[in-house]
């Protein structure tokens, strides 16, 4: 039987050369003043400057930190899940190094997840923090769009998070490359509690996550949570056939007054019409399309939270 650690801290870092040093410290010191077995997991996510020899530096210094480098800038996401698939722990905080999600939190997180019993606490923003005017509309119009076709409510969400390993065992049961780590764990389910907090201000450096960023982050959610996008198809097939039979009727009507070109109102009509079918066919294959498109995620059919079954009732 493994022996699991009290707490893991996932730090994902790129490009954070000027400040990670100075950072780290702070949350280490931070952290080390609870009572608890906690080791820390920094995964470099490829990057260009001196990150990764200073991080070096750091697993050196300190006895219970441990780092993993990307051969080359795989994203965020991909980064803590590298860091949580490669340690074992009760707990997992997953957090920015740059003190925008603030260690100082960490403790009352923790106590609310015992208090209630929780297995995610997640960390939702009270404000946005200081971020551009056109950031914020970007943002709001994506959270919002995601909402609207795939039901995740993430607006003000964070990646700060605390979970427990059965969360962790179920987003490590999915095996998908795209991965959008926020929608993942509102997907797996288990009992959520959220816990507001403030964004600081970043000290140092500057921000990675741009507006074009989010943009591409919203089309990784959005493929990787919902097939709607295959229906818009039908859709437009149905706006078509209505269209088709209205201009077909006026044409028709222009036919009989004989105000049509010869052999123009027979082209109208079979082009309307036979338009229309091909895109009412193109949705039922897109109805196909996404049923192949979540089998090929192979996500599991269901998450067990917890059972009371006796070994013989369970079945292989």
């Amino acid at each position: 039987m493994r022996d699991f650690i009290e707490l893991a801290v996932i730090l994902p870092v790129f490009n954070e050369a000027k400040a990670i040093d100075k950072h780290f410290k702070i949350i280490y010191d931070t952290l080390k003043q609870f009572d608890s077995d906690i080791h820390f997991v920094i995964v470099d996510d490829g990057s260009i400057d001196d990150t990764w020899s200073i991080v070096q530096g750091l697993v050196k210094d300190y006895g219970d930190v441990k780092a993993i480098r990307f051969s080359r800038n795989f994203g965020k996401e991909l980064a803590i899940f590298a860091g949580l698939e490669s340690i074992d722990a009760q707990k997992y905080v997953i957090m920015d190094s740059d003190l925008q999600h603030p260690p100082k939190y960490i403790k009352d997180m923790l106590e609310v997840m015992d208090t209630e019993n929780a297995d995610i606490v997640e960390g939702v923003k009270e404000s946005r923090g200081k971020e551009s005017y056109i950031y914020k509309i970007v943002a709001t119009s994506f959270y919002r769009l995601l909402e609207s076709l795939t039901g995740l409510k993430l607006e003000n969400s964070s990646d700060f998070k605390i979970i427990n390993n059965r969360v962790v065992s179920a987003l490590c049961a999915i095996k998908e490359k795209s991965l959008f780590f926020r929608g993942l764990v509102d997907w797996v389910g288990f009992k959520k509690v959220e816990f507001p907090f403030v964004v600081d201000a970043r000290e140092d450096g500057t921000s990675r996550f741009t507006a074009r960023t989010l943009i591409r982050l919203a089309f990784t959610a959005i493929l990787s949570h919902t097939s709607k996008p295959l229906y818009l198809t039908i859709i437009a097939s149905g706006i078509m056939f209505v269209l088709a039979i209205i201009l077909g009727i006026q044409t028709l009507y222009n036919y009989v007054l004989g105000h049509a070109i010869g052999g123009f109102t027979t082209v109208i009509i079979l082009i309307l019409f036979s338009s229309s079918m091909i895109m009412f066919s193109l949705g039922i294959i897109g109805f196909y399309i996404s049923r192949i498109y979540d089998e090929v995620k192979g996500r599991p059919r269901y998450i067990i939270a917890e059972n009371h079954l006796r070994d013989e009732e369970t079945h292989e």
